[in-house]
């Protein structure tokens, strides 16, 4: 156990630092895409309410993108996993953070490289969100914070960050829709990507960051090919550059005469809110293109499978959840805790759900072609 060890030093590193008067803020949010997304309405509140405070965002590189331009958020810190493996790499995290001199910090994900990092730095007062699921080691390491907010059932996630602004003077939060903002010019270079297009656009997105949710390539080309049989569609898929031999497989299994732009690779995730925010429907499982349509009010289908959709989940009013109530092990994907393997290695969550269900609530958004 380093615990005792980690105590001991947090100690004589006096990390408790002096109260002062708040002027600036560090929100540590290194989750992965859809995560960041859904805590978006929290940088917006900090400013609606504080605009003079100096907000930063200390994140994980690959959630970068989706908030470079967000207009609420002074700095961006990225905090790199391998550099602060053991207490070496967190210690000298911690010692660039105190050169920021930030006034509070505001923890929405707590793990030990979080947590010792703000209270190493002496950021005066640090307020972290109590996980619904963790380990003993952290359960000692979350004392180390001037206030806790408790994550508790059936609160979502998003209700347990803003509650979590409260020490902070935020009692009311006014707007809780998700925000994605673009780069300058992405959209005038995908300007003419939906010009003179009479047909609705589907995209589907190929990508999953956690395999427990992947629904197969199989599933994905069999629905690309049932939307252009059955309805008057075009296709955008949307993945990264792995995702594209399954993109051109996709393409090349449909008629030519019908439409199918394959994006994988072709577009970079900041640039994304340009091209989705044309489309007419979003199809994917519960992954970061999900969250980023459903925050620009595209209508999207969510193959949630293992996902805990109390925890966390799409909230537009067009946005439609599948996932089956027959399988007793859902959800075991949660917002804290997050497995990366089915305990019983069939995936039975979310390899039980068909083409058929999914193309059921595509008709609910794009009318069938057979439809009176």
């Amino acid at each position: 156990m380093t615990y005792p060890f980690v105590f001991i030093l947090s100690r004589l590193c006096g990390g408790r630092g002096k109260r002062r008067e708040r002027d600036s803020i560090l929100v540590f949010q290194t989750a992965k895409i859809g995560d960041m997304i859904c805590a978006t309405p929290v940088f917006r509140e900090i400013k609606r309410v504080h605009p003079s405070w100096r907000l930063g965002v200390a994140i994980d590189w690959v959630s970068e993108p989706v908030i470079r331009h967000n207009p609420h958020i002074d700095e961006i810190i990225i905090i790199d996993r391998k550099k602060t493996k053991g207490l070496m790499g967190k210690l000298m995290l911690a010692r660039s953070l105190r050169k920021k001199d930030y006034s509070a910090a505001l923890i929405l994900l707590p793990n030990a490289t979080n947590i010792l990092a703000a209270f190493w730095a002496m950021i005066p007062e640090r307020v972290s969100v109590y996980p619904d699921y963790l380990g003993r080691t952290l359960k000692e390491l979350l004392t180390f914070n001037t206030a806790l907010v408790y994550h508790l059932y059936p609160k979502t996630a998003l209700e347990t960050y803003l509650e979590a602004l409260r020490p902070f003077g935020i009692a009311k939060c006014e707007n809780t829709a998700k925000e994605v903002y673009p780069p300058p010019g992405a959209a005038a270079r995908f300007a003419g990507f939906f010009r003179d297009a009479d047909e609705p656009f589907v995209g589907i997105a190929l990508s999953t960051g956690n395999a427990m949710k992947d629904w197969g390539r199989k599933n994905f080309a069999e629905l690309a090919r049932e939307v252009i049989a059955s309805t008057d569609a075009a296709i955008v898929l949307f993945g990264t550059e792995r995702d594209a031999p399954l993109a051109i497989e996709i393409a090349g299994s449909i008629n030519k005469n019908r439409r199918v732009e394959n994006l994988c690779g072709g577009a970079s995730l900041e640039e994304l809110p340009a091209l989705i925010k044309g489309l007419s429907l979003m199809i994917g499982v519960d992954t970061g293109l999900i969250y980023m349509a459903d925050a620009l009010g595209v209508p999207v289908i969510d193959i949630a499978g293992p996902c805990n959709m109390i925890d966390q989940r799409p909230t537009g009013g067009k946005a439609q959840i599948i996932q089956r109530n027959d399988v007793g092990c859902i959800p075991c994907s949660h917002t804290f805790r997050a497995p990366y393997e089915c305990r019983y290695g069939d995936r039975r969550c979310v390899a039980g759900i068909t083409v058929d269900d999914v193309m059921k609530r595509v008709f609910n958004v794009i009318p069938g072609r057979d439809a009176a």
